[in-house]
């Protein structure tokens, strides 16, 4: 919640989108509640849009539902790794899939990195959000050769470390990888990575966002 409290004071109004997002799921004036992926992604939805949402383990999924029962999103329960290839393509032209996976396995990059070499085909120009927490660099640089492997085309990778230097053990930062990145998103990220970087930056360290597109 550091990071939402954070962007929740700054004035900055390119960030009032995230701000409207976290405020319609906190009654309080301080945010006490983060909403997630989940409803994030349903306050985005337009009339026409629809929304699937996959969790693995039974209590989870039940406590999604629960969350979502105002919504017209399906909640799945089953492995992601088998869900995503099944799913795609949809049937409408266009869609995204987002990954937002707990890394909690310590083959979740390689199964990402093999279920993407298995979905790509079957949806080569639809969009995929892969999200990833940054703790290791060495790890972080074999992963995004793993994925420069698959010689798909256009992946933008997302980056944002939060302190000057690597702090070991502990959250340094986020990031994302983006395939098939609409243009207009590609154009509007500059400014809009400078005012994350300063409003989330730690006491005592500039930090660095930077978008660059992964050699495939």
């Amino acid at each position: 919640m550091e990071g939402v409290l954070r962007i929740s004071v700054d004035t900055n109004p390119l960030l009032d989108n995230y701000r409207a997002v976290v405020r319609a799921v906190n009654v309080d004036a301080e945010p006490r509640f983060y909403p997630g992926s989940p409803q994030i992604l349903a306050q985005l939805l337009r009339p026409q849009d629809s929304l699937i949402l996959n969790e693995k383990h039974p209590e989870d999924a039940y406590t999604l539902r629960g969350v979502m029962r105002d919504t017209s999103a399906a909640v799945h329960q089953r492995d992601a790794y088998e869900f995503w290839p099944a799913m795609v393509p949809p049937r409408t032209a266009r869609g995204v899939v987002v990954i937002d996976p707990p890394y909690e396995q310590t083959d979740e990059r390689e199964r990402i990195v093999a279920t993407l070499a298995v979905a790509y085909p079957k949806w080569a120009h639809g969009v995929v959000v892969i999200w990833y927490p940054l703790k290791d660099r060495t790890a972080h640089q074999r992963w995004k050769s793993q994925l420069s492997k698959l010689r798909i085309p256009k992946i933008l990778n997302v980056e944002h470390w939060l302190y000057d230097t690597d702090q070991l053990g502990i959250y340094n930062g986020a990031g994302l990888f983006v395939i098939n990145p609409p243009y207009a998103f590609v154009q509007a990220l500059p400014p809009l990575l400078e005012a994350l970087r300063a409003a989330l930056a730690p006491q005592g360290h500039r930090g660095e966002l930077t978008a660059s597109w992964l050699d495939g």
